[in-house]
């Protein structure tokens, strides 16, 4: 059923390659123009910004005409109709225009996803192009009424043919000189000037489009791939050079390897540089899609807000892009509905009438630090805590041992909510615990800073590659582990005397602070090789996400290395508390601990 409905053009075989270069280029122009008609409502005056967006709507009308699709050039052309009266100077940009563009401009979004996965036009078009066509009747009988004010005005503007705008220079090279009929003017005079610049514009795209490439990510991640094996073939070559040097210290052969060694090793380092920004995308991508947002939930909140943006070059990697889309999403919706405050709050309490929402993104090490912050009126510690109390997440004796950041914590609660009614925006309780679990997913960190009566800021922290991590080597249970280095926050070697027991748990006093502490084979369940003794000396890694803290007790500390995650397949499935595992130099398998998964057993070890 679903073949019948299809465009004979868009399933061609021959035609394939048309569509996908028609599919790719114009998610790039409605990408652009998401940030352009953003910017043409705050600077509806900025011709250069009109024209710019105009041509988009231009290019994307005439590309989907030349495969035979009908709506889609419709409801652009409609667009392209206002957009033309706006930089003509017949109308200005009013906010009813404004949601007259923008939802064509969503309509054509929605027809492409039909086009590029159901290859037809089956969305209901008639109702937008009936918005957009009142729209543009209400122009012409402005302008219509406005027309004997302004004659002079108007004759200048309209000298030349709408159809035709390459002739506008003829026109005006026909007035500027002697009052001449047009058929008068030699056509070979004007020629070479119609020429001239199509015949310029070419080589300079051609000169762009040769800097470029377009490669599809299967390449990316089969290099990507490959890149992380050599790192493990280099893991191994470490290994066996330093064996080689202790058995044949000083010989020739020796030091031949530990040169050839070093070579590999700064090579394959490189190379991974080099696959690592391969994959790496502005986040930007990301960013440009929220001012949009903010604007529609302004609206619909009675709200006045502004998005600032700061760190849109920042690069991270394309598997990171994809996931963080949905947490940023539920953040900001979460910063202007109940962050910042209506005007009349915001003015009764000496703020500025229009709230700030800052979006802002920057390189920490190995980590990005993506950071919201509203000026709004902040998070009460109390209030969150009597809404946990209320809702059964939380007991009253409980709420009163909790610290500011504990309490802060409790709003990604699976269904915490402070919204008084449910909302399309807000009150279902789901939208931080969906940025919790994505952020988790992605080996990251989540924190919370607020200030009551100022405002609120959140912190993620995420790893810039998923693929390959820097990792403390670490033996325990008769085995090695390895703990991501981003978690880690030192090592502590204790003797055993100086561990106590505070209601039958384990903790050290580490600098006038209570550390608790707990053995690896009661975190993963693993009753372990070892020999059972305990050593009278004991190193312990403090790890840490976000505010909280505790100590794994290991046996001995291997080193440092960097590690390449492998997936533990779908026999083993997902386990909790191990992220994955890695293949070390002597082609041992070694479990990768999974920090935030430990955390969640620990605190419902120490709530117990």
């Amino acid at each position: 059923m679903a073949d019948t409905t299809q465009n004979p053009m868009l399933v061609d075989p021959e035609m394939k390659e048309i569509v996908d270069s028609f599919l790719l280029e114009t998610k790039e122009i409605l990408e652009n123009l998401d940030v352009d008609l953003m910017e043409l409502e705050k600077s509806p005056e900025d011709l250069d910004l009109l024209n710019k967006i105009f041509r988009s709507f231009h290019t994307v009308k005439g590309t989907s005409g030349f495969l035979g699709l009908e709506k889609l050039p419709e409801v652009t052309h409609k667009c392209e109709d206002i957009l033309n009266k706006l930089r003509k100077g017949e109308a200005k940009l009013t906010s009813e225009l404004m949601d007259g563009i923008l939802l064509g401009f969503d309509t054509i979004k929605e027809l492409l996803v039909k086009i590029e996965n159901d290859k037809n036009e089956d969305v209901e078009v008639d109702n937008v192009i009936n918005v957009l066509q009142s729209l543009l009747a209400g122009i012409s009988s402005e302008s219509s009424q406005d027309a004997p004010d302004t004659p002079v005005q108007n004759e200048d503007k309209s000298s030349a043919p709408e159809e035709q705008p390459v002739e506008q220079n003829e026109n005006n090279n026909t007035a500027a000189g002697v009052n001449a009929p047009k058929e008068d003017v030699p056509k070979e005079t004007v020629q070479p000037k119609k020429v001239a610049i199509p015949k310029s514009a070419p080589k300079t795209e051609t000169k762009k489009a040769d800097n470029t490439i377009r490669v599809e990510v299967e390449r990316l991640d089969a290099l990507l791939n490959i890149a992380s094996e050599l790192v493990l073939g280099r893991n191994r070559l470490t290994q066996v050079n330093n064996q080689f040097a202790l058995e044949y210290e000083g010989t020739g052969y020796a030091k031949d390897l530990a040169d050839a060694t070093k070579q590999i090793d700064l090579m394959t380092t490189e190379l991974q540089l080099v696959v690592m920004k391969l994959r790496m995308i502005k986040i930007g991508k990301v960013f440009n899609r929220f001012p949009r947002l903010v604007r529609d939930l302004c609206k619909e909140l009675n709200k006045e807000v502004e998005l600032k943006i700061f760190g849109e070059d920042t690069e991270v990697d394309k598997n990171l892009i994809e996931e963080i889309n949905d947490p940023l999403v539920h953040l900001i919706r979460n910063s202007v509905d109940h962050g910042v405050e209506k005007p009349e709050a915001r003015e009764a309490a000496g703020k500025p009438r229009k709230g700030t929402v800052i979006l802002s993104a920057e390189h920490e090490g190995n980590n990005i630090v993506i950071t919201i912050e509203d000026d709004g009126k902040g998070i009460d510690p109390e209030v969150i805590k009597d809404r946990a109390i209320k809702k059964g997440f939380l007991s009253p004796e409980r709420a009163k041992e909790l610290s500011k950041q504990e309490a802060y914590n409790l709003i990604f609660h699976p269904g915490f909510s402070t919204a008084e009614q449910v909302s399309n925006v807000s009150g279902r309780g789901v939208g931080m615990d969906v940025v919790k679990t994505n952020v988790t997913k992605l080996r990251g960190t989540i924190a919370v800073e607020s200030e009551v009566g100022k405002g609120t800021k959140i912190i993620l922290r995420l790893p810039l590659t998923l693929a390959i991590i820097s990792g403390m080597i670490v033996e325990a249970c008769g085995q090695k582990l390895v703990i991501p280095l981003h978690s880690v926050i030192e090592v502590i070697r204790v003797n055993k005397e100086q561990i106590e027991t505070v209601r039958g748990k384990e903790v050290i006093n580490l600098r006038d602070t209570v550390l608790p502490i707990v053995g690896l084979d009661e975190l993963i369940n693993h009753s372990g090789n070892g020999n059972g003794k305990e050593k009278q000396w004991q190193y312990i890694v403090e790890v840490g996400i976000a505010e909280k803290r505790f100590g794994i007790k290991v046996d001995n500390l291997v080193g440092q290395q960097e590690v390449v995650i492998k997936s533990l397949g779908n026999y083993l499935g997902k386990i909790d508390g191990i992220a994955g595992s890695t293949i070390m130099g002597d082609g041992t398998v070694v479990i990768i601990l999974d920090i935030n998964e430990l955390f969640n057993k620990m605190e419902k070890r120490l709530d117990a």
